[in-house]
């Protein structure tokens, strides 16, 4: 009798702990309702936020500190000799006096011995015969100095010319020389240096 006893009760126990686990287990998906949104919204935040975050600041600071060592490296070849009125005016007679002949006499006295010349059509690097000749086939008369800007973040001038002849690869007749501080020896002197004609901008 009491083995029969027993087995009711053992099965009892069971039923109960079955039903135990099981609203055990059962109370894990469902007591928050919101829970999968959080974890998906929380999972997806914390992703992208510290790569933004920590993203710029490495990428940022290499730059903070390249950036005041380029600068300054730029700012400072130009702290030598400054432009005075007189030397941008003596310029200016210069180029003045050359291109108002179609033969464009003593051009080769302003080249520098390598020119750089930009077209519509493309670029290329002259030596200074070279350049004086392409100048000399490309010129006409009435050609006037429009301009003279001197660049105040480097030592450079730019000398704006217009009245060329439209004749390819010149389609509005205007030519740009830069003019740079260079030693005899062909080297940039930007406090000595005499100014010479490097890049030659048609259009």
């Amino acid at each position: 009798m009491t083995a029969r006893r027993g087995l009711p009760l053992l099965v009892l126990l069971a039923g109960l702990m079955g039903t135990g686990c099981s609203t055990l287990l059962g109370a894990e998906p469902t007591p928050v309702p919101g829970a999968a949104a959080t974890l998906t919204r929380s999972s997806r935040t914390p992703i992208p936020t510290p790569v933004r975050e920590s993203s710029p600041s490495p990428s940022a600071s290499p730059a903070a500190l390249r950036s005041p060592v380029a600068v300054p490296s730029a700012s400072s070849k130009p702290g030598g000799r400054l432009l005075t009125e007189e030397e941008i005016g003596q310029i200016q007679r210069e180029m003045q006096r050359i291109v108002a002949s179609q033969s464009l006499p003593d051009i080769e006295s302003l080249l520098l011995d390598r020119v750089s010349l930009s077209t519509p059509t493309g670029g290329q690097v002259l030596d200074r015969a070279s350049a004086a000749e392409w100048l000399r086939d490309h010129a006409g008369p009435g050609i006037t100095v429009t301009r003279v800007d001197p660049n105040t973040q480097t030592v450079l001038l730019e000398v704006q010319t217009e009245g060329w002849p439209a004749n390819e690869p010149l389609e509005q007749g205007r030519i740009t020389f830069n003019l740079r501080r260079y030693a005899a020896n062909g080297r940039q002197d930007e406090d000595n240096g005499d100014w010479k004609i490097d890049v030659i901008g048609a259009e």
